[in-house]
Formats: C-alpha cells, sequence, structure tokens
C-alpha cells in the first residue's frame, strides 16, 4: 500500500526504516527538540528496538488502517519522516482503545522542512483518514513548537483547547495545544494542493 503524492509518498514502516530511526534516535535528534522535548530518549536501546521491530514486522498482518506511514521523497527515494495517529479523550489527555482521532508528524532534518513534504503529507494522511472513516481530526502540540505549528494552521486545523503549564521545556513552563480540523479549510487546501 502507498499513497502517492506529487513530491512525497506515504507508505508502510519496512525493515530498513530500522537503521533509519536508530540513526534519529541517537544521532540525528534535533527533531527531538520538537517533537516532545519533556521525554528522555537517553534510555534508547536500539539493540531492543531492532529486535522487537523485526519481530513486529514477521508477525504483522495487513491492517485495515496504517496508524503510521512512513513519509519518502518520491524524486530521491529518501526516507524523510513519518505520519502518526493516536487517540485522546475528551478531555484531551491520550487514550488507547478509541476517542478522537488525532494525527502528528515528525520531519527528521531542518532542511526537509518548509519544502512542502509536511503539508502535502498530512493532506495525503488526512484524506486516507476520511476515506477510512474517520469523522473528525484533532492533532496536538506544544506553544514552541514552531515547526509544526504554521503546518497545522496551514492545512486547516484550528485551536480548540489550551492546556496551561502543560510541561517543562528547557527550564519553562510551556502550555499545550489541541487543535481540531477545520472541513472547510482543509477542503480548500487540498484543492490548491491538488493531492
Amino acid at each position: 500500500m502507498e499513497i502517492i503524492g506529487k513530491k512525497i509518498k506515504l507508505r508502510p514502516f519496512k525493515e530498513s526504516d530500522i537503521d533509519d530511526v536508530i540513526h534519529w534516535m541517537l544521532v540525528e535528534t534535533e527533531w527531538q527538540n520538537w517533537d516532545a522535548p519533556w521525554e528522555d530518549s537517553s534510555g534508547f536501546d536500539q539493540d531492543a528496538y531492532r529486535k522487537r521491530i523485526l519481530k513486529d514486522l514477521r508477525d504483522h498482518s495487513k491492517p485495515s488502517f496504517y496508524g503510521r506511514l512512513e513519509i519518502e521523497v518520491i524524486e530521491t527515494g529518501e526516507h524523510i519522516g513519518s505520519v502518526n495517529s493516536y487517540y485522546i479523550d475528551n478531555d484531551f489527555n491520550y487514550t488507547r482503545g478509541g476517542g478522537n482521532f488525532t494525527i502528528g508528524i515528525d520531519i527528521i532534518k531542518p532542511m526537509d522542512r518548509r519544502r512542502g513534504y509536511g503539508t502535502e503529507a498530512w493532506l495525503l494522511f488526512i484524506r486516507y483518514a476520511l476515506e477510512s472513516g474517520a469523522e473528525e481530526i484533532y492533532t496536538q502540540t506544544w506553544a514552541g513548537n514552531y515547526p509544526v505549528l504554521g503546518l497545522m494552521e496551514k492545512v486547516g486545523f484550528e485551536l480548540i483547547n489550551i492546556n496551561k503549564k502543560y510541561r517543562v521545556v528547557k527550564g519553562e513552563e510551556v502550555d499545550g495545544y489541541t487543535l481540531k480540523l477545520n472541513w472547510e479549510k482543509f477542503r480548500k487546501q487540498l484543492a490548491a494542493h491538488e493531492v
């Protein structure tokens, strides 16, 4: 299964992506300053990760919906990040096993940001989620995550909740944001990008 756009394609995780993720967790870590900088990745065990993912890939059957897809640049074949989904409850907290469908994105290298890859990835992923039955789509971030805030607005997300003093980042309390997709704005972006 692949979802093809103009600049990027979304595809399932494959074995060769394991080394990319290990590199991103241990070497090319700038993205962690934005994604969830309060999480400590110093305990990342690359051997345990490789073993777990290889087992998952062996045991995994094709799902009816892929909750995570990798972003690959069509022109170069480079794996540059991923889009993912999870669920939040009505109080905007992470939950397992259902709730409000919520999406995220990671574009790992700064040089790959602001090139239209993230916009296209989210437009494609949102369309895929809609075709798979999603009715409402949310996203979350924190106040200082500048790389993604512009993308959220561009795609059509609108702020619906501020969680004051949500986390501490570099010694400062920051707010958490929950945004909900405005369908009219999203449709305009989808039409403008013709994906």
